[in-house]
């Protein structure tokens, strides 16, 4: 019978479930009763004018990425907001 082992970090312990199976470990995993999910903190919406121009780019952008346009200038805010609080 394998043994789970004592993991100093999360990331160790991530990089160990990645290779090994649980179904190896099964005697060893204990019931914990009721699972109990987490929600993330809300998030707000907040609303902008933008020009066609500018939305129709970003419509093309986020196209090309595979992703979807709040999702970039999200990205971008959190990008820009960081660095500009680091050099204030």
């Amino acid at each position: 019978m394998k043994k789970i082992p004592k993991f100093k970090s999360l990331k160790e312990e991530r990089d160990f479930w990645d290779t090994h199976s649980v179904i190896d470990y099964l005697d060893e995993l204990k019931e914990t009763g009721e699972i109990v999910f987490e929600r993330p903190p809300l998030k707000r919406n907040f609303q902008m004018r933008l020009d066609d121009a500018t939305i129709n780019k970003l419509k093309k952008l986020a196209k090309m990425k595979g992703i979807d346009v709040s999702t970039i200038i999200r990205g971008w805010i959190k990008e820009h907001l960081n660095k500009e609080l680091k050099t204030a």
